[in-house]
């Protein structure tokens, strides 16, 4: 056995462990109270049902899924990411250039 190959793969163990915070955060966002009557549970079952989260999670790993979108987020693909906080960058480098005293006026006093 200790020569056996393993079939984990490390990237889909990671996603998996994403996808679990994901859905504990989401849990955890909403009482449980609130959780339990859309359910029509007990109070008191709510996290026990979620400890079986982990085996679901890594079955939706292995199948591609890897993120939630909640209620109220959009998901961006990176290039748009990317290209949002370059021109956030330079738009507040612009601004700092724009409030930078010219030089010689920093000794100047009202």
């Amino acid at each position: 056995m200790e020569n056996a190959k393993t079939r984990k793969n490390s990237a889909v163990e990671f996603i998996s462990r994403h996808l679990v915070a994901s859905a504990y955060q989401a849990i955890m966002r909403v009482k449980q109270t609130n959780i339990a009557k859309l359910l029509g549970v007990p109070d008191s079952t709510i996290l026990r049902r979620s400890e079986r989260l982990t085996e679901t999670m890594n079955i939706l790993a292995a199948s591609g899924v890897q993120d939630f979108v909640f209620e109220g987020e959009k998901k961006l693909p990176i290039e748009q990411y990317r290209w949002l906080m370059s021109s956030a960058m330079e738009f507040a480098r612009m601004q700092l250039e724009a409030t930078e005293p010219a030089s010689g006026d920093e000794y100047l006093t009202a």
